[in-house]
């Protein structure tokens, strides 16, 4: 997240930038092992919503993490069913066998894995969660409900 806004901030910058940030820049944005930090979900969800262009893809690869990357996507799917008077913000996929050299590297590692071996599937498997953003970003409104949500998914867990 803090690359994201590093690069926001440089991209604000340019004087040959010929329309508003707030209208996302990027097509694609490729991240990787960010969802871990949950405390900082809603700032990972609005860097990626200002960042994309309607239509543009975020492919974000990482492992489960115990319950970190569930929660990221229940945050995901609360912003977009809140968001009753916009329409849902991202479309949503997550593909466990995504490559075949993945998922087959991932089979002999668990195949092979033991006690004394260190593959953990929850915190060593790569999985790919694919959003597709369907429309604006609104700072007002989804970047308020990611930062309400996310307070409230927390406190769920933390309870649970």
């Amino acid at each position: 997240a803090e690359e994201c806004q590093r690069i926001i901030k440089e991209c604000r910058k340019k004087p040959s930038l010929d329309h508003s940030l707030d209208e996302g820049l990027f097509h694609i944005c490729l991240a990787s092992d960010c969802v871990h930090f949950r405390d900082f979900h809603d700032g990972l969800f609005a860097t990626i919503a200002r960042t994309l262009t309607v239509g543009g893809v975020a492919l974000l690869c990482q492992p489960k993490r115990g319950s970190s990357l569930a929660n990221f996507m229940t945050l995901i799917d609360a912003v977009n069913k809140a968001s009753t008077s916009n329409g849902p913000l991202f479309h949503v996929e997550m593909f466990e066998d995504f490559h075949p050299k993945v998922s087959k590297m991932h089979r002999s590692l668990e195949s092979t894995n033991t006690t004394s071996t260190s593959y953990n599937p929850d915190w060593h498997r790569p999985l790919l969660l694919v959003m597709t953003k369907l429309r604006s970003f609104d700072e007002d409104v989804d970047g308020e409900l990611a930062q309400r949500l996310s307070k409230r998914i927390s406190l769920q867990n933390r309870t649970n």
